[in-house]
C-alpha cells in the first residue's frame, strides 16, 4: 500500500481532499470552515503533482498543501464567514405555525391570555409585544408571529379588502 502511494501521490492527495470535503459538507455541514480549506487544497495539490508542476516528493506535498490552505483560507474566509451567518431566525421565530390564523375564543390583551387548541394540543395565546395595549375580542382574527413552547405568540390579523 505504502508503495503504491509513493508511486501515486497525485492519487493520495486527491483522495485526502475529497475525504475532507465529504466530511465537512455531509458530515459537518460546513460547520468548520477549516476541512472545506483542506479539502481544496488537496484537491488542487493533487492537480499540482498531477500536472508535473509540484514534485512527486512528501515534503514539496505537505508544502503545497499548507501554502494552498493558507491561501484559499485568506481568500475564502470572509465569503465562507458570510456563508454561515446567513440571517437565522430568532428562538421562536422559525415554525411552520408561524403565519397561522385562527379565531380567538375569548379575550386577549397583554394582561389576558387565551386558549387555542390545535392539532389536538390545547396552546395558550399570548399577544405579541408589538401590539401595544390593544385588546382584541373573542372572534377576532389573529395571525401567530412566533412560537415559544406551548405558547402562541399572535398579533392581529391584517383584514382582508372585502
Amino acid at each position: 500500500m505504502l508503495e503504491y502511494l509513493n508511486a501515486n501521490q497525485a492519487t493520495f492527495w486527491f483522495a485526502l481532499g475529497a475525504t475532507a470535503l465529504i466530511i465537512e459538507l455531509l458530515v459537518l455541514g460546513m460547520s468548520t470552515i477549516i476541512l472545506f480549506m483542506l479539502g481544496l487544497a488537496g484537491l488542487l495539490t493533487g492537480f499540482l503533482v498531477y500536472l508535473g508542476i509540484v514534485p512527486e516528493n512528501w515534503g514539496w506535498g505537505f508544502a503545497c498543501l499548507g501554502i494552498c490552505t493558507a491561501v484559499l483560507g485568506v481568500l475564502l474566509w470572509k465569503p465562507l464567514k458570510r456563508y454561515q451567518d446567513v440571517d437565522r431566525p430568532r428562538s421562536g421565530h422559525s415554525s411552520d405555525f408561524i403565519g397561522l390564523e385562527f379565531r380567538l375564543s375569548s379575550v386577549l390583551d397583554p394582561a389576558t391570555q387565551s386558549n387555542h387548541d390545535y392539532s389536538g394540543v390545547s396552546w395558550r395565546v399570548e399577544l405579541a409585544p408589538e401590539e401595544g395595549d390593544k385588546a382584541l375580542a373573542p372572534g377576532d382574527m389573529v395571525k401567530v408571529v412566533a412560537l415559544h413552547p406551548g405558547v402562541l405568540v399572535v398579533a392581529q390579523a391584517e383584514k382582508a379588502a372585502g
